[in-house]
């Protein structure tokens, strides 16, 4: 499996959490749409939707919720606004006081903060089944 740069899990994982309605869509809109799936003639998309890679989600959630006293409140905040909910980055910038110019700097030093977070817990939860298996093992062997 080809590894994945860190931003693009953070963006993977933000397409997963993330409401798949979008802002707007009109309750007629959602019936056409379902009735043309169930007729089989539903507009394809010129660039669809990438693959979601569940599992990758799901351990970057756990990292996160691991991580509230690892990392400060108001880069979680920003974390989460940028990639989860995709809010303005203006009015992120504007509620977490961040300087407009100095954003993407913030930004990146929260993602940078977050990625060492995760190769903690990744390491410690490939460290902790290595032990577990080793452990199984030589019980097994004793028995």
């Amino acid at each position: 499996m080809q590894k994945k740069s860190f931003e693009a899990r953070l963006e993977n994982w933000g397409d997963y959490f993330r409401d798949r309605t979008k802002p707007g869509e009109s309750m007629t809109y959602k019936i056409c749409e379902s009735m043309a799936d169930k007729a089989g003639q539903r507009y394809r998309e010129s660039t669809p939707r990438p693959e979601i890679d569940v599992e990758d989600a799901q351990t970057i959630e756990y990292c996160w919720a691991m991580s509230a006293h690892r990392i400060d409140t108001k880069h979680r905040a920003l974390l989460r606004a940028y990639y989860v909910e995709c809010s303005d980055v203006r009015m992120v910038a504007r509620v977490l006081r961040i300087r407009w110019l100095s954003f993407e700097d913030e930004r990146m030093e929260a993602v940078r903060k977050f990625e060492q977070v995760v190769a903690l817990m990744e390491c410690v939860g490939n460290a902790a089944n290595a032990l577990y298996s080793a452990q199984t093992t030589r019980h097994r062997l004793l028995t």
